[in-house]
């Protein structure tokens, strides 16, 4: 039997959500429960990677079983930053990673200074303008190559579609969500980089197009923290 589970965590403490030998992801950390509730080995495969520090409010991953369980209970050996929210049954021909139709990000700007209780959650910009990043978020909006707004990873398209880029502005909060067909390595983390240079006029608005046309990373901004950064929704229809 096939398994489609969502999850929430964070990401603070994590090099990511993959598996790697020489630091801790959140895969691990979730097989390792598995296994401990079931004496078995589950291997799970997740709808794509997040970086380190990155948080999830509902990352996706799924998995192979014969037994027919409560999985959610498996919240009582994992660790209290990350949390099964449910389980359900998929066909068998299912993959989290491949079948996923367009993912949502959000990245958090915290309007004051953050308090040691919120540091790990926003990314506060002294002196950022809002003004100029209100004429360039829409700017990243369609199909694009986004070579230049990634870390390059050969053989990898750079070519994607973002459907919508959006800003909620909050008492303490700026919220940008880009919703998109997939995303490319640190792509929303150097698109928001870009937008916080143009927020502290190092670059104007314009420079996103020119980015999008000459795929020209290094008239990039520098890549934005990761500790503002969630993967908020995946979606399969």
């Amino acid at each position: 039997m096939r398994y489609l589970a969502t999850v929430s965590y964070d990401g603070t403490k994590y090099h990511g959500f993959q598996s790697q030998k020489n630091a801790l992801g959140i895969q691990e950390v979730i097989e390792k429960s598995f296994r401990l509730m079931t004496q078995t080995v589950i291997k799970i495969h997740a709808s794509g990677r997040t970086d380190k520090g990155v948080h999830a409010i509902n990352q996706k991953f799924h998995f192979d079983s014969d037994l027919n369980i409560d999985w959610v209970r498996v919240n009582d050996r994992l660790p209290l930053d990350i949390r099964i929210k449910k389980v359900v049954l998929v066909a068998d021909d299912f993959h989290a990673r491949h079948n996923a139709k367009s993912k949502k990000y959000k990245y958090i700007i915290a309007k004051k200074e953050s308090s040691v209780f919120h540091k790990n959650y926003e990314v506060y910009i002294k002196n950022l303008d809002i003004r100029p990043i209100k004429k360039a978020y829409k700017l990243f909006e369609g199909t694009h190559d986004f070579k230049g707004f990634c870390q390059y990873v050969k053989g990898k398209p750079t070519i994607k579609t973002i459907y919508e880029v959006t800003l909620k502005e909050t008492k303490d909060h700026y919220i940008f969500i880009f919703h998109g067909n997939s995303f490319l390595k640190y792509m929303v983390r150097s698109m928001m980089g870009t937008l916080i240079e143009i927020g502290l006029h190092k670059k104007e608005p314009e420079v996103i197009n020119q980015i999008l046309l000459t795929q020209e990373r290094s008239l990039a901004g520098k890549t934005a923290e990761s500790r503002g950064l969630y993967l908020l929704q995946v979606y399969y229809k």
